[in-house]
């Protein structure tokens, strides 16, 4: 008998974990995967460390920044200049939108939650505005892989008005604080089992826990999975069955949106983004985001370092569409897009890449997805989602914190909120684990 079982070995899951065993509770995670860290992975074949996930810290993010602190590793500033390309012309100065002074004038006064596709059609009709449309749709499923016609204007108004923060890199990168935490729950007598994806909890006098290849049972349970498993259906192979009386809470999982990320790997024999002559060319400094309206639209470089490693990137509806497409079109694709953005022919760019990796998180057993964002009954469904039922099913991850969903941190955050509840109904809280 556990005193609790945490299903999930991702941030969220594994900061539980760590927390409570530290807290001298006796735990056991079940991680479906071969491996920790859900969306959190290296990958190898490169000859650099390349993230086929999670790669940045979106601001000053105190817990992440501590929890960097306890393990010893650093973070380091993004530098280098955001870059659009339109027909071939680079533009790093960020040229204003048409009218868009005029759409964050309007986010402010709007008095009435509605979706994204709903605001353009009621304040930003015609002819007029489509550029504008255009590029803010593109910014919603870019930046939040979301779905304009779900996501709601409230919450990307509170991300906007929290925007103009620092961006880092954790150095050497997430997997490190995967690694940090796996040997901090591991050293306080905490046991992890991979490759044991659950099939069903039951609920009795204590509960369940039925994996592909045993049982076990606790007292309590964080369920601590990616959202698009909670979304899962019946038939499908990643399905878990929980007990009939989590209706409700299954129901508010489902009404909170989750964006498909494709995330794409490049190397080459040299970082030729930042050679002078091509610099010089185009009167640019190093570019550091390329944004563009190619078929693979957003890129990115390792700058300041000169790691030859071009990383591309779709999320949202365009990325749920071409989520069954094969490697081979998907390079076509890639070779297509760079060549048209440096205006380089199709076989330079294909002689020089060295090797290439797609990560479809759409397809990934036992993920299905990329990040969650708000829908308009996300807020309640979140409320519902942070208590627990019959304070013993407690639900953690990236999409539960309500003012930094979508991000590590708020999976990290969402871990420890979790890991303080529980601590609370043992009279082991009052070991000091949470300040630090």
């Amino acid at each position: 008998m556990y005193d609790a079982i945490i299903v999930g070995g991702g941030a969220a899951g594994l900061m539980a974990a760590k927390l409570l065993s530290e807290g001298g509770m006796k735990i056991l995670l079940l991680e479906a995967r071969t491996r920790l860290g859900g969306r959190i992975q290296s990958l190898e074949g490169f000859s650099y460390p390349v993230n086929a996930g999670a790669e940045f810290i979106h601001g000053n993010l105190k817990t992440t920044f501590s929890l960097l602190k306890e393990a010893g590793l650093k973070k380091k500033s993004l530098k280098g200049k955001f870059s659009r390309v339109t027909n071939g012309k680079w533009s790093q100065e960020w040229e204003i939108v048409p009218h868009w002074e005029l759409l964050v004038a309007t986010l402010h006064e709007c008095k009435q939650d509605v979706t994204v596709n709903t605001f353009l059609e009621t304040h930003f009709k015609g002819e007029k505005f489509v550029q504008l449309r255009k590029q803010f749709r593109n910014y919603i499923e870019g930046y939040d892989a979301a779905d304009p016609e779900y996501a709601n204007i409230f919450a990307i108004r509170n991300e906007m008005n929290s925007g103009g923060e620092n961006q880092y890199r954790p150095v050497p990168g997430y997997p490190a604080i995967i690694d940090f935490l796996k040997e901090s729950i591991v050293k306080s007598g905490g046991i992890i089992k991979t490759s044991e994806p659950v099939k069903e909890i039951k609920y009795g006098s204590n509960v369940e826990v039925v994996s592909s290849t045993g049982k076990f049972t606790c007292k309590k349970i964080i369920i601590a999975v990616p959202l698009c498993i909670l979304h899962c259906r019946k038939n499908d192979s990643n399905f878990i069955k929980f007990p009939a009386g989590m209706g409700p809470y299954l129901k508010a999982a489902k009404k909170i949106g989750n964006g498909g990320v494709i995330k794409f790997l490049l190397e080459f024999d040299a970082a030729f983004w930042l050679d002078n002559t091509f610099l010089e060319k185009r009167k640019i400094a190093p570019p550091s985001y390329i944004f563009s309206s190619e078929p693979i639209p957003t890129w990115w470089t390792q700058y300041p370092s000169g790691i030859p490693i071009l990383t591309g990137w779709l999320a949202g509806p365009s990325s749920i569409k071409l989520k069954n497409y094969s490697e081979k079109k998907f390079k076509t694709l890639l070779i297509k897009s760079l060549s048209s953005i440096w205006e380089l022919p199709l076989e330079w760019i294909e002689k020089r890449l060295l090797h290439y990796k797609v990560m479809n998180w759409i397809k990934e057993p036992h993920i299905l997805g990329g990040y969650s964002y708000s829908t308009l009954p996300t807020k309640s469904a979140r409320a519902l989602l942070q208590k627990p039922f019959n304070n013993t099913f407690y639900f953690a991850g990236e999409y539960i914190p309500d003012n930094s969903s979508s991000t590590v941190d708020a999976a990290l955050i969402s871990g420890i909120n979790v890991a303080r509840e529980i601590l609370k109904t043992t009279d082991k809280l009052n070991r000091n684990i949470f300040d630090r």
